[in-house]
């Protein structure tokens, strides 16, 4: 947009100089060389240059170079920017560098005429440098800048995905440092007491012993380790500020058009051989402005502007304005007013602010005309007018592109660490919910073989098969919880295991489950419910009895998890974690979680979840 802008903003100007210097032809010429880099800015056109850059660079050396031949030194100067901007932008560096340096060699050996008088020459020289460079490193600047913003747009999801992996990877690595080597020790201590069962009972005993303390110290480690796993986002690498190019690009161009500009300006001056106040007015004036306008466009957060900004523009605006009474071609350094005006003051003040200045300057020259030795013609007017318009543009969406490329990247790095803490609630919930419930069958199993070693050692053994699966799918769990594709729970499985663990903890079960399908969504927070509700039973209650009962009716599934045991340490668990983590599970599927004492001495967990039939 800015480029395409800045494009159609130069046309007129040097469609003035080329019109009023050799005619219609030469306009008609001048405005043929703007053609291919407008199409450059367009998404349609960057195709088009993509599949034939080599044919179309050699149409716009066509373009830029056969009218010199036609029309010699009356073609427009600074034409060949646009080629040399396109080399840039299509050629690969330090190549492209090499073109562009050979497309100012070749405009300065065409423009440089060393039999005129020293002054003229020195200017002459500095104009074929000078404005190629501010076209080609303007059109450069304004094209990469948007690419690079577009870039970081395009990279945001990646950014927070690969915050996610690192954040996935390092939960992992503290989830297996806390309990995988312990569920490994556990198997390791399961399979020893199988193997000597039958012959040393008192060493398989101690063998079951030791993997029940493994198996609780995992218990006791599988909170901390997450709980642990870098609290504070802004530590982790996703909450690191990124290095982004373009304010980078952003500064480089505007020095260097800056530079070139006001280094034209300054030879136009001595060109003229004004007095030698005059000429140091000149000078100090031009060196003003550009101080004025370093300080209007560093690098910003939204919203912000410089310190004393009002006074500072009206200073600048004042010294651009007034300029033509020491020199008239400093006017052209309003070009810098303009381009604070659109930075400095807000919405249609800004623009009206950048129309008065551009709009002022033409007016000046015309009216400077009768009475200035300079040959300005009636297309002055609209050459200075519409110049100072394009690089005030430059000036403004150089800066403006480089805090968009500092708010994108805010915005990267808010979107990585949103999704790290995503990641960590997510894992902290399902080792809440998916791993809390093994670790206790495992321990409670432990318990069971422990006491029937010696008493019933054929009932040992299978229980010693069942603690091997149990492990197995602990460690199945854990997988599921920090890889990216998560294991579903399923209801019928989790109540199996269920009447099996509660077996194993002496606590009789009732259950109540129709045949008929659940959806999956539906089932698989079902059966996390009944997990943590079966895992609180077993850690925090002196139950006998337990009860499950699922039912379907009036659009809507409601499992019920009733037990008789109601100590005061469970009420508490209303409110805790596992609570907080099925609620969210429940509520993004529009149901309802109740927990607590039904009145009748009784603990009661209630989920109801709707569904369309």
């Amino acid at each position: 947009m800015f480029a395409a802008a800045f494009l159609c903003l130069v046309f007129p100007a040097r469609l003035a100089v080329a019109f009023d210097n050799a005619g219609p032809a030469a306009a008609a010429a001048a405005a043929a060389t703007f053609a291919l880099p407008l199409l450059y800015t367009v998404p349609l056109g960057r195709a088009v240059w993509k599949r034939h850059r080599n044919w179309l660079l050699a149409a716009q050396v066509v373009l830029t170079y056969l009218p010199f031949a036609i029309f010699g030194q009356d073609w427009v100067v600074g034409l060949p920017g646009f080629l040399a901007g396109l080399i840039l932008l299509t050629v690969r560096a330090p190549v492209s560098w090499v073109l562009f340096g050979a497309v100012l060699m070749v405009e300065a050996a065409l423009r440089i005429d060393i039999s005129l008088p020293v002054g003229t020459s020195v200017s002459a020289t500095i104009w074929a440098f000078s404005v190629p460079v501010n076209t080609a490193v303007a059109l450069f600047g304004l094209v990469r800048l948007a690419d690079l913003v577009t870039g970081l747009h395009a990279t945001q999801a990646e950014r927070a995905a690969l915050a996610t992996t690192r954040q996935r990877l390092r939960s992992e690595g503290r989830l297996r440092e806390a309990i995988g080597d312990r569920l490994e020790a556990v198997n390791a201590h399961a399979t020893a007491a199988r193997l000597v069962l039958a012959d040393i009972p008192d060493q398989a005993r101690s063998q079951i012993v030791d993997a029940a303390a493994v198996a609780r110290q995992a218990l006791a480690q599988v909170r901390v380790a997450v709980a642990d796993d870098d609290p504070d986002p802004s530590t982790s690498e996703a909450g690191q500020p990124g290095d982004t190019m373009a304010p980078r690009v952003a500064r480089f161009v505007l020095v260097v058009v800056l530079c070139a500009f006001s280094t034209q300006i300054v030879a136009n001056v001595v060109q003229s051989e004004p007095p030698t106040m005059a000429a140091v007015s000149s000078v100090l004036i031009v060196i003003a402005i550009v101080m004025l306008q370093l300080h209007h466009t560093p690098s910003r957060r939204e919203g912000s502007r410089p310190r004393a900004w009002a006074w500072t523009l009206a200073a600048q605006t004042l010294l651009s304005l007034v300029s033509f009474r020491v020199e008239l071609t400093l006017l052209a350094m309003a070009t810098c007013a303009a381009g604070s005006m659109l930075l400095l003051l807000r919405g249609r003040w800004a623009w009206a602010g950048f129309v008065v200045i551009s709009f002022t300057v033409g007016m000046i020259m015309a009216a400077s005309r009768p009475y200035t030795t300079y040959n300005v013609t009636p297309y002055y007017p609209v050459y200075a007018s519409t110049t100072v318009a394009a690089y005030g543009l430059v000036i403004y969406g150089l800066t403006r592109l480089s805090d968009l490329a500092h708010q994108v990247e805010a915005a990267r790095q808010d979107l990585a660490q949103m999704a790290v803490l995503h990641e960590r609630l997510r894992v902290a919930r399902d080792v809440h919910d998916l791993l809390g419930l093994g670790l206790s069958a495992v321990a409670l199993k432990c318990d069971l073989i422990i006491r029937l070693i010696g008493r019933d050692d054929t009932r040992a053994r299978d229980e010693l098969e069942r603690l091997m699966t149990l492990v197995a799918r602990a460690r199945s769990d854990m997988l599921s919880v920090t890889g990216e594709a998560h294991n579903l729970l399923s209801l019928r499985s989790e109540l199996d295991a269920a009447r099996d663990t509660l077996a194993t903890a002496d606590i009789e079960v009732r259950a109540l489950v129709p045949s008929s399908p659940v959806p999956p969504s539906i089932d698989a927070v079902l059966a996390t419910v009944l997990r943590e509700a079966i895992t609180n039973i077993l850690r925090h209650s002196t139950a006998q009895q337990c009860t499950i009962q699922l039912s379907v009716a009036d659009g809507a599934f409601r499992l019920y998890v009733v037990n008789d045991g109601v100590p005061t340490a469970e009420v508490s668990t209303t409110s805790g974690v596992g609570v907080r983590s099925l609620r969210v599970r429940v509520q993004a599927l529009g149901g309802q979680l109740t927990v607590g004492p039904d009145g009748k001495g009784r603990f009661e967990v209630m989920v109801k979840i709707p569904f369309t039939a």
